[in-house]
Parts: C-alpha cells; sequence; structure tokens
C-alpha cells in the first residue's frame, strides 16, 4: 500500500511541476542524503518525518493578569498527555527541488492536569501559588522556504556540505487553564491565544559518510510582528536505515530548543508567556 501511495504522491507532484526537468539535490532536511550542487530546476524529492520531542518547558506565564512559574519536564509532561484526544503530533516535511526547497513543521501537545507550574511569582495582582493544577495545549505551525546558497566541499572534514537561507513564518496557538486554592477559595484562570511570528535563519547539511549526515539550523523572529522575540536550534544526527518494501528510510536524533517570549493586554486581561522549550529530539525519515 506505502508502494502505491509512494508512486501516486509522486505521479501528482510532477504533473503539478511538469515544466521542472533535473535530479533532486541533496534529499531534503533531516535525514539528508549526498550533497551535490543544484544550480537548475528539475523533479521533485520528498522527505516526510515523523518524531519525537522529549521537551523541558520552563519559564514563567501569566493568564488575565496572574503570573506563576513554569517548570516541567518530560515525565511531568508526557505524563499527563489527554488521551481522550490526540495526546500528541510532530512532523516535519519538506519538499525538494534543485536549490529550492519548501518545508512545513507541526508540533501539537494536550496535557491535561499537570501540577508542575507551582513556584509563586511576585506582582502586582496575587500570584496563582502552589499546588496549581493546569490544563495546556500547545499548537506550533512552521511553514516556509530554503534556497541553497553554497554546496562543494568542506575542507575541514573533507567531505560535501550545503548551506541554505530558511524563512518563514511560525503559527502559535497557546490555551491554558490555570486552577489553585487561594485564600481557601478556589481560583480558575484560562485564556488562549494565536499569534504568527516570522522568523530567518540558515540551515547547515553537512555529509559525514556515504548515508550519515549531521544537520543544524538556527532561526530568530517576532520581532515585534508577532511576538517580542523568538529563536531556534536545532541539531540532528542522520543515517540510513536498512531499505524496507523499497521505502528509503533513515533515523535522525539530536536536540531542538525553542524560546518565545510574547505578550498581550494589560492588568487583568493581560496574557504573556516567556518560555524556553527544549530537549532531544528522534523519528524516522521516509523519503521518496
Amino acid at each position: 500500500m506505502f508502494h502505491i501511495l509512494r508512486h501516486a504522491i509522486r505521479a501528482l507532484c510532477v504533473a503539478l511541476i511538469a515544466s521542472l526537468t533535473i535530479p533532486p539535490a541533496f534529499a531534503a532536511d533531516l535525514g539528508g542524503k549526498n550533497v551535490e550542487p543544484a544550480p537548475d530546476i528539475g523533479p521533485w524529492s520528498f522527505a516526510f518525518t515523523t518524531y519525537g520531542w522529549i521537551p523541558w518547558i520552563s519559564g514563567d506565564m501569566t493568564i488575565r493578569g496572574r503570573s506563576f512559574d513554569v517548570q516541567a519536564d518530560p515525565s511531568a509532561i508526557l505524563g499527563h498527555l489527554d488521551w481522550d484526544t490526540i495526546p500528541a503530533w510532530m512532523s516535519y516535511a519538506e519538499a525538494r527541488n534543485g536549490p529550492i526547497g519548501l518545508f512545513n513543521d507541526i508540533v501539537y501537545a494536550n496535557v491535561s492536569n499537570s501540577r508542575d507550574f507551582q513556584k509563586e511569582l511576585p506582582g502586582k495582582l496575587p500570584p496563582l501559588a502552589g499546588g496549581v493544577s493546569t490544563d495546556y495545549e500547545l499548537v506550533i505551525v512552521e511553514f516556509g522556504g530554503a534556497y541553497e546558497l553554497w554546496s562543494g566541499t568542506n575542507s575541514a572534514i573533507g567531505a560535501p556540505a550545503a548551506f541554505d537561507l530558511v524563512a518563514g513564518g511560525r503559527y502559535w496557538h497557546q490555551g491554558v487553564t490555570a486552577a489553585a486554592a487561594l485564600d481557601r477559595f478556589d481560583t480558575v484562570r484560562s485564556g488562549s491565544i494565536d499569534w504568527v511570528d516570522p522568523f530567518v535563519g540558515g540551515r547547515l547539511r553537512q555529509q559525514l559518510g556515504q548515508n550519515d549526515s549531521f544537520v543544524v539550523s538556527a532561526d530568530a523572529g517576532g520581532f515585534g510582528a508577532g511576538s517580542n522575540a523568538s529563536w531556534q536550534v536545532r541539531a540532528t544526527y542522520n543515517w540510513q536505515l536498512p531499505v524496507m518494501c523499497n521505502l528509503l528510510l533513515d533515523g535522525y536524533i539530536g536536540y531542538r530548543a525553542l524560546s518565545v517570549d510574547y505578550s498581550q493586554g494589560s492588568g487583568d486581561t493581560l496574557f504573556k508567556q516567556d518560555v524556553l522549550i527544549q530537549g532531544p529530539v528522534m523519528g524516522t525519515t521516509l523519503h521518496f
């Protein structure tokens, strides 16, 4: 079935871009293959990755004027995923044609009844204090393009490499409900917010062996257009897995860190978050 689906997708994409006709360069993204100069345009190559991000979340949030600290480790997050819905989804997809790439990254997590949002924060309004129980929905969708500025041989290790300029947008959705006991009364604060951050950055794709590669990327965004500031760093090691059912698969493992500083409103309507999400990533990439 995967074989049929693979050929159907390839046929559709070729029909949509029938005017483009050269072989692909470095296979897209997180598990790329050989680096080759790609001055022309031709057939597209595709990569689809499903992965897991094992995150630590740290920082602080303010919901409708009430502040609380965020200190959640992977056990607190993974142990409280809401299985009444889709608990989590993480994927990366990239289409590449010569020097041009188009990519999309999706992170979704739904955490319920977590109690790792506890430390008091001083402020004008009484903070949400110890024993806070929090429902937390996170959606991050990246979309953008890449353009290969350089490809050649890295003289330091004598292996092919390429450098891409990347740019795009990062959509955020944050939904938080925090409940705590304050002065013998139960208090519930909830709110959600959506925004889009523009970002720009670079990506180095370095081949290490015939079937191994290293990819590191970094970007900065926000610039006051969405959040006040945002940045991301990701580094992955990629290796070819045994071919299964004529499908080319890569494994990858690495680290990802994503930070955002966003605020909206003031006083009782203030929604603010200044958080860092970081941790190891691991997954499998399908090339077709």
